[in-house]
């Protein structure tokens, strides 16, 4: 089953607790989270977009965070899950489905950006004339996930279910045909794991020369809004009680090719999987990653399913330890239960610390975009051993 909301709001501050420098001890996460229910109830009552919207979360960021909030030096990003309706292409309903919206460097003076990371990607395209091979025309190409769709017109002589589908080097065999009566056409649905990247070249096999498709995404208006919504929050939230001056909204938002969930029911997982890794980054790191291009940012090695079916695991583990502990100490508050167990805190932050690819792979890039006004003197030194590292 997948993380349910309450469940994926307290692994999310679990984290914060336990994976960044500092602990329990740092004044703020570097990642400031305001709840599941945040994008929902910022669009309460039909708000008309993110700046009608604040009233309805106005005193979110200051209750949680303190004095300075959401644009306090020691926050660098802010994670928003986005809990959004699927429809198909007739309007009807298809399920909800969670996603992040990750913004960067929201604070004073910085380059903000939002990314938009799903786990279940929907894209199509259309040939108009259809892209042709030796045995095969394809009028169009669709993406949902691990999953696609070719729409496509073949000869009598070629037999669909031979087909393959090549995506980024990985070939996918086997699909299941849907023909129409002529027996000539129809659509071949094609498995995928979580490594095929939604965008880019798509290779069909059908018989003779194969056939070059390629992807383009693009942000769906559904996305635009929250980002459009998000904007609107932030740069309300500058005009309250803080005297800090409005900002100039996001320099940019972007719908990164990330791998996709193999199930129907991972989404919270992937959530929870990016919020951690971006916790194991400091403030100045995350204003820094904001200056990456989108190609750096796509190149990060972001989580995939392989990735969640260990941290299902590990949480599993933690939790058991949480219960032990609760039992044995007569409390079931996990703060008190951290502060009282060095040995507890040190186990559970083993189980959700374990993503260091992603987090040194960022740090090369943030060498590149340097913070140097808010970087602390640790953060230099750490850069140029790294730097000194990839020169080796």
């Amino acid at each position: 089953a997948d993380l349910n909301d309450s469940v994926l709001d307290f692994f999310v501050r679990l984290g914060q607790a336990l994976v960044p420098e500092g602990g329990l001890n740092a004044r703020r996460p570097p990642v400031a989270y305001l709840g599941s229910h945040f994008y929902d109830v910022l669009c309460k009552g039909g708000a008309s977009d993110g700046m009608a919207g604040h009233a309805n979360v106005a005193n979110w960021a200051s209750r949680r965070l303190g004095p300075g909030g959401l644009f306090s030096d020691e926050v660098g990003a802010f994670a928003v899950p986005v809990n959004e309706t699927l429809r198909d292409e007739l309007g009807d309903h298809m399920g909800k489905h969670w996603w992040l919206a990750m913004v960067l460097a929201h604070g004073q003076g910085d380059e903000a950006v939002v990314l938009c990371l799903d786990s279940y990607s929907r894209a199509e395209t259309s040939y108009e004339p259809r892209h042709a091979g030796g045995r095969v025309e394809v009028s169009s190409l669709a993406r949902a996930g691990v999953h696609a769709l070719v729409s496509f017109r073949g000869d009598a002589e070629s037999d669909p279910r031979a087909a393959v589908l090549r995506v980024g080097g990985r070939a996918y065999g086997e699909p299941e045909c849907e023909l129409l009566p002529s027996r000539r056409e129809g659509y071949l649905h094609f498995q995928m794991d979580s490594e095929a990247r939604t965008g880019g070249d798509h290779v069909l096999e059908f018989g003779g020369e194969p056939v070059r498709l390629t992807l383009r995404r693009r942000m769906s208006a559904f996305q635009r809004q929250v980002s459009t919504f998000l904007q609107g929050y932030l740069q309300k939230e500058r005009q309250g009680p803080s005297t800090l001056p409005p900002g100039r909204g996001f320099d940019k938002a972007v719908l990164l090719d990330v791998p996709q969930q193999e199930t129907s029911n991972d989404c919270g997982y992937f959530i929870l999987e990016y919020v951690l890794c971006f916790l194991h980054l400091s403030s100045a790191d995350l204003r820094s990653l904001a200056r990456a291009s989108s190609e750096e940012l796509a190149a990060l090695p972001w989580p995939a399913q392989k990735d969640i079916d260990s941290r299902k695991i590990k949480l599993t583990a933690g939790l058991g330890l949480l219960f032990v502990a609760a039992q044995d100490k007569g409390t079931s508050d996990v703060e008190v239960l951290l502060r009282e167990d060095a040995e507890l805190f040190d186990q559970l932050r083993e189980l959700l610390s374990d993503n260091m690819a992603f987090c040194e792979a960022a740090q090369r890039v943030v060498v590149r975009h340097p913070d140097n006004h808010n970087a602390s003197s640790a953060d230099h030194k750490r850069r140029r051993l790294i730097d000194a590292t990839e020169k080796k």
